[in-house]
């Protein structure tokens, strides 16, 4: 494999930046093509290596001699590509998905109902209003909104800012739905090692993915190469996509449901909680603890398969006895399952999101304030990747061929005349759940191209 050029890649796409724990992002659209690239041009001069550069520089995946205050990224939609006069010719080159962008595959992702684009704030569900959108992490509260200023300041010349929106990382790594989360992720050969020491284990006990499968220009998973014809050019080597997404969670009623329907099946709220997920809250898997009473060392959080047994593993779980088949970590990553479609390993996505509103008090149930996550999904191919995952995996009951009934009960676009959930029971018998609403809601969405630093440079200069 060829050898990665980390200092040509955004950051944003090898590195999880947690400890870049405020977040801020920029959706912009194009007024002035020529000052747009022209910013574009200033901000492709990465300084890794440095504290605080003089000026606003795009974070690159080089290795860092010392931590920045803060990380800058930027993707450009279909239409921001257009906008930036990037020839149509070479526009034309690349998958229709991202042609169609989140407003026109919105219902292959079950993006419908209150998720629809119609119903997206901040003018999302318009595509003329969505070209670009510019990501800031900081260490802290005060450098956000210094560099926020900057970045506005810098933007507002040539962009009209059509919305923003803050997120936070929550502490200990947790979500508002009470799980710890950035647990699993696959993570690339040659690229930054992992931030925390979870292996991400693969069917075959390794869990680096070929950097095709989230970097075009590279070997997939498939042995080709994504968007063939963009990937080896100045714009689309070392690039990648990513579906940005709002996802509001309604914590409030996700607990009451817990609440009501355990006990029917014998179970507590906690006890539901895990079987939905595949993970006690504290990130301990069913898989290697059925009863939550053996405790896992965090560097074998991971260290698990459902079919067969992994180093270390005593017992295997292909009834979803311990993990039920249906829970969201198993539609997720199904590791060495039988599932719909193909090798497991090849819809594998990368998550950069984080929560945004206050943490949820149970005290304080009905406090009207909207929480959720935001950020990106990133893949190297929406349709092999991330619209797979979406419309195969967690939103239909084909995932391990019509084993299971219903979506993921957490993400999944589930109604209360239809929703299902299926517990297994080492009886052979089946306990159900039913009746719940679907959890989260689609608020914006966006298909972005997240370009290299050539790329940007390539941009710039159209």
């Amino acid at each position: 494999m060829s050898a990665l050029e980390l200092e040509d890649i955004q950051g944003i796409i090898l590195r999880g930046y947690g400890s870049f724990v405020h977040v801020k992002h920029f959706i912009v659209a194009v007024l002035d093509a020529d000052g747009a690239r022209g910013l574009i041009g200033s901000l492709a001069k990465p300084l890794p290596a440095t504290v605080n550069p003089a000026q606003l520089a795009i974070t690159t995946a080089g290795t860092w001699r010392v931590k920045p205050d803060y990380t800058l990224n930027v993707g450009f939609t279909y239409e921001g590509l257009s906008a930036l006069n990037v020839p149509s010719a070479l526009l034309l080159q690349f998958a229709p998905e991202f042609a169609k962008g989140a407003i026109g595959n919105a219902q292959k992702i079950f993006d419908v109902d209150a998720s629809a684009p119609a119903n997206w704030e901040g003018g999302m569900g318009i595509a003329s209003n969505v070209h670009g959108i510019f990501s800031l992490f900081a260490r802290t509260a005060h450098e956000l909104e210094s560099r926020s200023s900057e970045l506005l300041a810098a933007i507002s010349k040539s962009f009209r800012l059509v919305h923003c929106h803050d997120g936070r990382v929550l502490p200990d790594g947790y979500v508002h739905f009470g799980y710890r989360d950035g647990l699993s992720q696959p993570f690339l050969a040659g690229g930054p090692s992992p931030a925390r020491p979870y292996p991400d284990l693969g069917v075959n006990n390794d869990g680096r993915s070929p950097a095709g499968d989230f970097l075009l220009g590279f070997e997939n998973s498939f042995g080709n190469k994504y968007s063939p014809g963009v990937c080896d050019t100045q714009l689309g080597r070392n690039g990648s996509f990513g579906a940005f997404r709002i996802l509001k969670q309604d914590v409030a009623g996700f607990e009451a449901y817990l609440q009501s329907a355990a006990p029917k099946i014998g179970l507590t709220a906690d006890q539901l909680a895990a079987k939905f997920l595949g993970r006690y809250r504290s990130g301990v898997p069913l898989v290697l603890s059925p009863n939550g009473t053996c405790p896992v060392p965090s560097d074998r959080l991971n260290m698990f398969l459902y079919n067969g047994l992994a180093a270390g593993q005593t017992q295997a779980d292909p009834k979803g006895v311990a993990c039920p088949i249906g829970a969201h970590i198993r539609r997720g990553n199904p590791r060495d399952e039988i599932v719909a479609g193909f090798f497991t390993q090849q819809a594998r996505i990368m998550r950069r999101n984080v929560p945004y509103g206050p943490p949820f008090n149970p005290e304080q149930i009905n406090d009207g304030i909207e929480r959720g996550l935001i950020g990106y999904f990133i893949n190297a191919d929406f349709a092999n990747q991330f619209q797979f995952l979406m419309s195969q995996w967690l939103n239909t009951d084909n995932f391990v061929g019509g084993m299971i009934s219903g979506a993921d009960p957490i993400i999944g676009a589930n109604a209360a005349t239809s929703s299902v959930f299926t517990v297994p029971t080492s009886s052979g018998a089946s306990a159900k759940v039913c009746g719940f609403e679907r959890f989260v809601t689609t608020r914006g969405s966006a298909y972005c191209f997240l370009p290299s630093i050539t790329g940007l440079r390539y941009i710039a200069s159209a």
